[in-house]
């Protein structure tokens, strides 16, 4: 039988969304909680998220919501516009708030940072996990401890994942698309860009871009590759793919930096969540991808599902959690393969098409319409409110 919660010790593997959320329900819950990560420091900024579904709901009953309002992105809309940077389609905020009940735009760092600030639990960056034993876990600098509770919350490329339930290859579902993100600091562009999402769409291609603070402007490029495999050197790959195109293109090839993030785009798909004392949550075990969003938002979800269900009872609490979550990850997973047409439209036609339901969104029928294809319904996977900034 495991020990009492005030004696019991939990690793979090992975300082993002899902690691931070789950260590800020367990160490309210009694547990004692290490964070560690592999990166040598805490990764702020990212690409812009829109948060809200369930995720915003555990938001709230972390009492984050007025720091996450803080940090919400004044974007004005979601503009498509052509490479001369005319307007072709628009979709304004508020007709998206319509579409995406309580949706908070902001950076991906952001909400991580505001989970980081409320925490309690020590993290320690530059720090990889090379061996899973059970609960003992090695380091990769040689020292080792013993945990009542291994959390793999490290992404996609899931280290604790390879470890304990085999290679990537197993469990990575490659959905035919590579994507990059990174800032620049270009007061003047950031002023022509504005605070709104703009993106250029050609067939298989999308670069998308938008205002952030301090004069920043945030980039995202997007593109169909027939093979998952990266390039040796991301910079050069993104200028390959995207040197033709006009608008700001020139601008942001010309300034992509070292430390620019690219990946995949893939979802991942493990048929058991957890092996001993050993579970994984997000990304880990259910990456959604770009395409489907709402990766934040499960996230949360399951971090605060799967504290919620050790509360209730160690024992079965994985499989308990695991019943509760998957049908929602797998749900929204399908809805990410139908969405991969709407975010990067294999035609002119299809481009065509996704820019007139912008133009027409202050429709009543085409904002159910648009509802019905950028929003997975992914309610009733909580259980009823527990009062803000408390363990429920």
């Amino acid at each position: 039988m495991p020990k009492s919660n005030a004696q019991q010790r939990a690793l979090i593997v992975g300082a993002g969304i899902a690691g931070l959320t789950s260590a800020w329900w367990l160490e309210r819950a009694g547990w004692d909680v290490l964070v560690v990560e592999r990166a040598p420091s805490f990764r702020a900024g990212g690409y812009m998220i829109d948060f809200f579904g369930p995720g915003h709901e555990v938001a709230r009953r972390m009492g984050l919501l007025p720091a996450l309002e803080r940090r919400r992105a004044p974007i004005s809309s979601v503009t498509s516009v052509d490479s001369r940077g005319r307007k072709r389609g628009e979709i304004s905020t508020a007709a998206y708030e319509a579409v995406a009940d309580g949706v908070v735009s902001l950076l991906r760092g952001d909400l991580a940072e505001v989970v980081r600030d409320d925490l309690r639990s020590p993290i320690r960056c530059g720090t990889a996990v090379s061996a899973v034993d059970d609960g003992r876990v090695t380091f990769a600098d040689g020292s080792a401890g013993e945990f009542d509770l291994v959390v793999g919350a490290d992404g996609v490329h899931s280290k604790v994942r390879e470890l304990v339930f085999g290679p990537d290859s197993e469990f990575v579902r490659y959905l035919g698309h590579h994507t990059a993100a990174f800032s620049l600091r270009d007061a003047e562009l950031s002023a022509r860009i504005g605070y709104r999402y703009q993106m250029l769409t050609v067939p298989h291609r999308m670069i998308g871009c938008y205002a952030v603070r301090d004069g920043s402007t945030a980039a995202l490029m997007l593109y169909r590759s027939e093979s998952p495999e990266l390039p040796a050197d991301p910079a050069a790959g993104l200028r390959a793919r995207f040197g033709d195109l006009g608008w700001v293109a020139p601008e942001l090839l010309s300034v992509v930096p070292n430390e620019v993030y690219y990946d995949e785009v893939s979802q991942v798909d493990v048929p058991v969540w957890h092996r001993g004392k050993v579970v994984l949550v997000g990304d880990a075990c259910g990456a959604v991808s770009l395409f489907a969003g709402h990766g934040a938002s499960l996230a949360m979800t399951g971090a605060h599902v799967l504290a919620e269900e050790l509360a209730a009872g160690f024992d079965g609490a994985f499989d308990r959690y695991q019943a509760r979550m998957k049908p929602v990850v797998e749900h929204t997973q399908e809805f990410g393969r139908r969405f991969i047409g709407w975010m990067a439209p294999a035609s002119r036609w299809r481009i065509s098409v996704r820019d007139l339901a912008f133009r027409l969104s202050g429709l009543p029928v085409v904002r159910n319409l648009i509802r019905g294809s950028v929003t997975p319904d992914v309610d009733g996977v909580l259980t009823p409110s527990a009062p803000a900034g408390t363990a429920a």
